[in-house]
């Protein structure tokens, strides 16, 4: 069936550890997928990861670093498949339809013949996609294990990516997937800890930070365009468009400078001619030579954290997360009135677009386009003049709760009993239009509030 995929898998792990300071494990897997031909069928995908617990070592001890409870260093290697493409691409395969072959011109008859066509051009020799990953990493704990650090860089590439690249229109197939592409993508993490009580007080700090960076490499000459692209030497989905130089105030502005079409007025998005078919500025603006790399679209600069405190039987929690930085777009859904001749009025619009019926002042200082219909397609490509900074702070949690003594519960033959109220999703601060959700785009409800009373009984 069509429909249906197979894989088999063989995998085995050897775990070694010496006197609690050395420690290796090696791992391996063998898969094989019915998506290849049986000559390319199977992969084999080893990993290692050693560790180091130099704490533990004699010398360390002898240097008396009180300050210091443990200390770990950490590195590996290993490398794992794709072959998550369509079912049998090594197949010619055939699809059979009924095709009208002619029709009665007294009766209106129809007669319709089975036929048979191929459907895919087939790719024998595609294989497995590979991403290759090393890390090294320290594990190091201060002051009795009260502050705990935790820090990794990564680095992974990935090649004989499954591309689909484009074939001659005459053969007459859709573009089939090949080994064809190379990426990589290098990170940190890092992750910090405090806990400590005074008396009956305890508490604990956790904080949390990563960033990565992915680039694209050889890509065989593809590139995948659109508002986020894929070519050679790009970051990964990168935005691209055009360069924004504001809006058209005058006329004689429109009149004198390069449009990207002839409906173009006072009011719209004015683009930067970049360059032309001579590799200079043709004062054309055109999709073919105005559009440039803008910016990375992934987040940058991730964190998080939670606050721990205890007194008796009082307990209190709190969670955060955000983003430090994101290139992103404020698309149509955000700001256009009306759309599909339906629907509401962004506020924001209220006195921020290009109008006709504003003062010189007002227009110069407008942050929106006019409002019309003829020109929207020009007006929403992307540009910088809709991209900003999407960084965002989101307080996740806060529960606060408070436990009966055992003396009280004891009496009543309970175990454990809890109240608590837990909030969460309070607020989150970002750049982005008001009732719009940094983490939900412009096709998803936003994220809501929710406020919980509970009792927990144990028994």
């Amino acid at each position: 069936c069509y429909d249906s995929m197979h894989i088999d898998s063989v995998f085995g792990r050897i775990i070694y550890s010496f006197n609690d300071r050395y420690l290796l494990q090696a791992n391996v897997r063998n898969d094989g997928s019915s998506r290849f031909h049986k000559d390319h069928r199977w992969g084999v995908f080893p990993s290692f990861s050693m560790g180091w617990i130099i704490s533990e070592e004699s010398f360390f001890k002898k240097l008396n670093l009180n300050w210091m409870s443990f200390l770990k260093f950490r590195g590996s290697w290993g490398r794992l498949g794709n072959e998550r493409i369509g079912n049998y691409p090594y197949i010619s395969l055939m699809d059979f339809t009924s095709t009208l072959f002619y029709e009665n011109d007294k009766t209106m008859e129809p007669t319709f013949y089975t036929g048979a066509a191929q459907i895919q051009y087939a790719m024998r020799n595609l294989t497995w996609e590979t991403t290759e990953t090393y890390d090294i990493g320290v594990d190091a704990h201060f002051l009795d294990s009260r502050l705990s650090i935790t820090a990794d860089y990564y680095y992974k590439r990935t090649k004989d990516m499954l591309l689909d690249l484009e074939i001659p229109k005459y053969v007459g197939f859709s573009n089939p997937s090949q080994n064809a592409g190379s990426m990589h993508t290098s990170g940190i993490d890092l992750e910090i800890n405090w806990n400590d009580n005074i008396g009956d007080f305890k508490y604990g700090i956790g904080a949390n930070f990563s960033d990565y960076l992915s680039r694209m490499d050889n890509l065989s000459g593809t590139q995948f365009l659109g508002e986020k692209v894929k070519m050679e030497g790009s970051l990964f989905n990168e935005w691209y468009g055009y360069v924004s130089e504001g809006l058209f105030q005058t006329k004689e502005d429109v009149e004198n400078s390069p449009k990207l079409n002839s409906n173009t007025q006072v009011g719209d998005i004015k683009y930067k001619d970049l360059s032309g078919p001579q590799g200079v500025p043709d004062g054309i603006i055109s999709p073919e030579y105005d559009r440039v790399l803008l910016g990375n679209s992934q987040p940058r600069f991730m964190y998080g954290g939670t606050l721990y405190g205890s007194f008796k039987g009082l307990d209190f929690n709190l969670a955060f997360q955000g983003v430090g930085k994101q290139n992103v777009r404020m698309t149509k859904e955000m700001v256009q009135p009306l759309q599909n001749q339906w629907g509401c009025i962004p506020g924001m619009l209220d006195g921020n677009y290009w109008s006709s019926l504003n003062s010189t002042e007002q227009n110069l200082s407008a942050k929106f386009p006019r409002l019309t219909y003829v020109n929207e397609e020009a007006n929403n490509s992307m540009s910088t003049f809709w991209m900003f900074n999407g960084r965002y702070f989101r307080l996740k949690n806060i529960t606060l709760g408070y436990t009966l003594p055992k003396s009280v519960t004891e009496t009543i033959f309970l175990t454990n009993v809890r109240f608590y109220v837990s909030a969460s999703d309070l607020f989150c601060l970002s750049n982005y239009p008001k009732g719009w959700d940094p983490e939900r785009g412009d096709s998803s409800y936003p994220i809501t509030t929710s406020l919980i009373f509970g009792l927990s009984v144990n028994f």
